[in-house]
């Protein structure tokens, strides 16, 4: 799905994105803060320490002109004292920033840590609609833009506030008429950054959103690069991103030409009350009304309130930059599992493993219905094999057991516990899943066979590798367990792949186990071992395999025939093979095609009942692989 389709995902009822007030959001963002308040408490008292410090020095020098510059030692004290001034302030501020700094990255760490976690609680169906690129992009440019405003821009705020304030309260008792001059553009200031940041604000959310279409197509063509380049479509891909790229472009272009209107009116509003207030305090002087060294320190105070004037202005920009980003994290997190526990969910006690189809029907989205009114059950201990015509929907009655959807109608029981009654956490922990390409993560072998249960010690480790028959290619590897296997595994051939993949199951030891047979070409020898390791881990289990090869579907306990979403046929092979149904134009078919693949000397072939891909299962294949640690 593409950038459109995220971008559908946060809107409101109106069909353009809600707009969230910046009081509240900023309110939110706080709480991120909380854990870290008396950081915040420390660099408050530092701030208000600098800012006095900061009012001292004007004064000094109106002392160093107006009598320093009458008596040497006089000003040889008065630059003394000014000096020490700086020190004092630049130490409080070195030391303030330092506690800014620590307190920022520790906040951004937790942010992306919500949102991870909140990720990782999302459904599946969630995941088949957005692209990994730009979920990434949550995580990294996003909380870098809100991570400085939550710290950072906070406490410069309040150092410009009490800087203005303390700046127009001297300002005013030493000359009321120029303070008023230079206050003389404060509102245009702030009528600007106002207008101005509203905008700002849009064009950095939309900005966000162009990146994270961007990185989303890298991402995408970094992860299945081998295809690419198998049909040399490195130029395509690079035109892809490019397109993507220019958006973004566009909108940080745009988001510039703001920012370069406000800043450079901002600084010429400025200079032109410095301007006025020089010429009119310039007069002052001539008159006798006033001194040289009071219209110099009046122009260093004039300066602090001007500078927080404009820096106020620079801030609220920058903080309608960050709600951009902060518009499209709080998106994320509001977002809220499809599938999740019910109130007073049990965890669902150790199962024998029957399994109850109870008239389920499922539909994708608002998709046709994939599976109508199906009731059947899985006995504890039985295997079952699942065969029928692609778009069937063998994948999806699979992923229903996991939980990784609900029906739309009827209900699923394990041992009589209706799934939604119990949590899913425990629902999931009784099963095993082996996917048809497993997935390796880009650790030790010793890491991904332990995936299946994270606590297992060496010696269950090393046991489930020799029961999948996979210990004897890892002694071979040059670091034995503690090989790296690559991203996706890539560093093993698939017969290791799925070995590792079935030691994982058998080490998880739940007495489900839901298995997508490998079609993978294999070699003979390879063949026999994933075989002869797949045997020993159904072996005890209440097991629901789609099947590919013959040798399954003859050995299956019980062969269930699907065909658009129905059960057509149900029983074993030979009650199946003497009705002369759907299951044996099936067979027949594969066992014809299976005499000519031995006439060639070639491994025996699979079933040709699953070319192709069942509805939503393309999309969300490699989640489940992720999700479930297959």
């Amino acid at each position: 799905m593409g950038g459109g389709g995220m971008h559908m995902m946060f809107m409101g009822s109106g069909g353009r994105e809600k707009k969230r007030p910046s009081i509240a959001m900023y309110r939110r963002l706080l709480r991120f803060v909380q854990p870290y308040r008396l950081n915040l408490i420390l660099a408050s008292a530092l701030l208000i320490l600098s800012t006095v410090l900061s009012l001292v020095w004007p004064q000094v020098v109106l002392r160093v002109l107006d009598l320093g510059l009458r008596d040497a030692g006089v000003l040889d004290a008065l630059v003394l004292v000014l000096i020490v001034v700086l020190l004092i302030r630049a130490a409080i501020d070195g030391v303030r920033q330092y506690v800014m700094a620590w307190t920022g990255e520790r906040v951004i760490f937790d942010l992306r840590m919500e949102i991870v976690r909140h990720l990782q609680s999302l459904s599946l169906s969630f995941f088949t609609r957005r692209k990994t690129g730009e979920l990434m992009s949550h995580v990294t440019s996003d909380a870098t833009l809100v991570h400085g405003v939550v710290t950072q821009t906070i406490i410069s705020v309040l150092g410009q506030v009490m800087t203005l304030v303390g700046g127009l309260v001297v300002i005013f008792l030493m000359n009321w008429r120029l303070a008023l001059l230079t206050l003389v553009v404060a509102p245009p200031i702030g009528l600007l950054g106002q207008y101005l940041g509203r905008r700002i604000r849009a064009i950095s959310r939309d900005a966000q959103d162009a990146q994270g279409e961007a990185v989303g197509v890298l991402q995408e063509a970094i992860a299945e690069v081998r295809t690419v380049q198998a049909f040399t479509r490195e130029a395509y891909e690079s035109d892809r991103f490019r397109e993507k790229l220019k958006i973004t472009l566009a909108k940080v272009l745009e988001r510039a030409r703001l920012s370069a209107t406000l800043f450079p009116l901002i600084g010429f509003l400025g200079f032109a009350a410095s301007i006025v207030v020089l010429w009119y305090g310039g007069h002052q002087v001539i008159n006798g009304q006033a001194t040289t060294g009071e219209l110099v320190a009046f122009l260093l105070y004039a300066g602090m309130v001007a500078g927080p004037v404009g820096g106020l202005a620079s801030q609220w920009t920058q903080v309608q930059e960050a709600f951009g980003a902060a518009d499209r994290i709080f998106a994320l997190l509001d977002t809220d599992p499809e599938i999740q526990d019910r109130p007073g969910a049990i965890v669902l006690p150790r199962s024998d493993g029957r399994i109850a189809f109870e008239g389920v029907s499922f539909r994708y989205a608002q998709g046709p219905l994939v599976l109508t009114d199906l009731s059947t059950s899985f006995e504890d201990g039985k295997t079952t094999a699942l065969v029928g015509p692609s778009g069937a929907g063998k994948t999806t009655l699979v992923s229903i057991v996991a939980r990784f959807y609900d029906p739309t109608a009827g209900r699923v029981t394990v041992d009589g516990h209706d799934l939604r009654d119990v949590t899913v956490r425990s629902l999931r922990e009784r099963i095993a899943v082996v996917p048809q390409e497993p997935v390796l993560f880009a650790t030790t072998v010793a890491e991904n066979i332990r995936y299946g249960r994270l606590d297992a010690s060496d010696g269950d480790l090393h046991a489930a590798a020799a029961a999948a028959n996979a210990s004897e290619f890892i002694d071979r590897l040059p670091e034995g367990y503690d090989t790296i296997v690559g991203e996706r595994g890539v560093k093993l051939s698939v017969g290791q792949r799925q070995r590792v993949a079935i030691a994982r199951a058998l080490l998880r030891d739940a007495p489900v186990l839901l298995l997508d047979e490998a079609t993978s070409s294999l070699d003979n020898e390879s063949e026999y071992l994933v075989q002869e390791a797949l045997a020993r881990l159904m072996r005890g289990r209440t097991t629901i395999v789609i099947a590919h090869r013959l040798t399954t579907v003859e050995a299956a306990d019980r062969i269930l025939v699907l065909d658009r979403g129905r059960i057509v046929e149900d029983g074993t092979h030979s009650e199946l093979m003497s009705r002369e149904a759907l299951y044996w134009r099936l067979y027949t078919r594969a066992f014809r095609s299976e005499e000519g693949a031995a006439a060639d000397g070639a491994a025996e072939p699979t079933l040709p009942i699953v070319v192709g891909v069942d509805p939503g299962r393309e999309a969300h294949g490699d989640q489940v692989r992720k999700r479930v640690g297959a």
